[in-house]
């Protein structure tokens, strides 16, 4: 339950901060425990994303402020901006503003793939190795995303999560970062980046490993939203995630080689987990769990970054759409886990099998869309908004207005009770509200 006594807690509560990295887990929640490290996680390794690195330059003071609370929050002794070592212009506006007494030190990551993986990122900073089905709390580190601190810095100051930085590039005439109203339809950030440059495209919303295809123009940019990826519907990139899952079964059951490939090049295997995909892959084969092995259940281990069947497989095989698929299977089954080990010790040749981003955005077809996308900070109209009242983890927000209401940028429109396992929702620009359901409200400007 969260005490009303204006803390940080309380006031990100207000605010409806959730983890703007993609996973939308409520800020409150996160911040509310003890940790002797905070970790800005600014390695966003994906290629072609650039709002996160874009966001530390232009934002540095607010980030850097945000740390400064939440290590304030959590007792935390040590805070740490860590980020890609090739981001010169960020590197140089958080080292002039980092002052020795802050506790805080930036750490420089190399270009590789998947650096922002929670896991990959605390071994890399800490040399600390998060256990299997826990977070890094487990090992006294808390981590989040740099926008995250920058809407916690403003939550601190009673302002509500109204917008976000994100991405738009691909096919597009010019790619850019753009700060748009949550609720903002896809098509309308497109537009503002040029527009496509080919016909019936594809919208990956998020990264090209393991973002989603839009099924639609329409859907709203959400507070987890960090790009949008235009793309021929016949490039690789979008064919490979709309593919059917029982053809990716049954091409898996009948070519997958058992080369291992795959495992030696896991992530989280190299970590020391118990996990071995390729074994899973067997499991699949043989239509049952592999006598003796960390066969179907290990699959719960996954952090779903598709390394394995996008980089290593020589079959391009969907070894980690299909991990993905078993793990919410077995959640869903109640199976019990493969056993892992207390301690995991990283692999000895752990640091020559890390893969530079450079060689997997060649493999993904994606080197002639690696431009720059500068951030555009003008204000943008936008309409009408689409805000979803669930755009986090947890219980969706009940609507507390009506329709034809008049509201203010800021105000509440989704509420939570104090302590459930969610985040309240606000609305993104003033005008009057047009249509109320369970899922969304929708706002026309004006």
């Amino acid at each position: 339950m969260i005490a009303k006594n204006d803390s940080l807690v309380e006031r990100v509560w207000r605010a409806g901060v959730v983890g703007a990295g993609g996973a939308g887990f409520p800020t409150w929640k996160k911040i509310d425990a003890r940790a002797e490290i905070v970790i800005v996680n600014g390695a966003e390794c994906e290629p072609l994303l650039r709002n996160d690195q874009q966001l530390m330059a232009s934002r540095a003071a607010e980030i850097l402020r945000g740390l400064k609370l939440v290590m304030k929050a959590v007792g935390a002794k040590e805070g740490v901006v860590a980020l890609k070592e090739k981001y010169r212009a960020a590197i140089g506006e958080l080292s002039r503003l980092i002052k020795p007494a802050d506790g805080v030190r930036l750490h420089p990551l190399k270009g590789v793939y998947p650096a922002g993986d929670e896991f990959v990122l605390v071994y890399e900073v800490c040399r600390r190795v998060v256990p299997a089905g826990k977070i890094p709390l487990a090992v006294g580190v808390l981590v989040s995303n740099p926008e995250t601190f920058l809407n916690i810095a403003r939550a601190e100051k009673g302002e509500a999560v109204t917008g976000r930085f994100l991405t738009v590039t691909g096919a597009v005439k010019r790619p850019k970062t753009l700060r748009l109203p949550i609720g903002t339809p896809l098509k309308r950030a497109v537009e503002l980046a040029g527009g496509a440059t080919v016909e019936d495209p594809a919208l990956v919303v998020g990264g090209p490993m393991m973002g989603e295809v839009a099924s639609h123009d329409g859907e709203p940019v959400t507070k987890t939203t960090s790009s949008i990826i235009v793309l021929p519907r016949d490039h690789k990139v979008v064919v490979r995630k709309q593919q059917a899952l029982d053809f990716d079964l049954r091409k898996t059951m009948e070519i997958c080689c058992q080369c291992v490939y795959c495992t030696l090049i896991c992530p989280r295997s190299l970590l020391g987990h118990e996990f071995k995909p390729h074994l899973v892959m067997r499991s699949l084969a043989l239509g049952l769990p592999y006598p003796r092995s960390p066969g179907l259940s290990s699959a719960a281990a996954c952090c779903a970054c598709d390394l394995c069947g996008v980089y290593s497989c020589p079959m391009e095989l969907p070894i980690g759409r299909l991990n993905k698929k078993i793990a919410g299977e077995l959640e869903d089954w109640n199976w019990k886990r493969t056993p892992q080990p207390e301690r995991p010790r990283p692999a000895p040749l752990r640091e020559y099998s890390l893969v530079p981003v450079s060689r997997l955005t060649s493999r993904l077809e994606l080197k002639d869309y690696d431009l720059p996308a500068p951030t555009d900070d003008h204000d943008h109209t936008v309409d009408r908004v689409f805000i979803p009242l669930k755009q986090h983890i947890g219980r969706p927000a009940g609507a507390v207005v009506k329709r034809n209401q008049k509201v203010k940028q800021g105000d509440l429109i989704g509420g939570m009770e104090p302590g459930e396992m969610g985040a309240r929702v606000h609305a993104s620009i003033s005008g009057t509200v047009r249509e109320v359901t369970a899922e969304m409200v929708v706002i026309e400007a004006g």
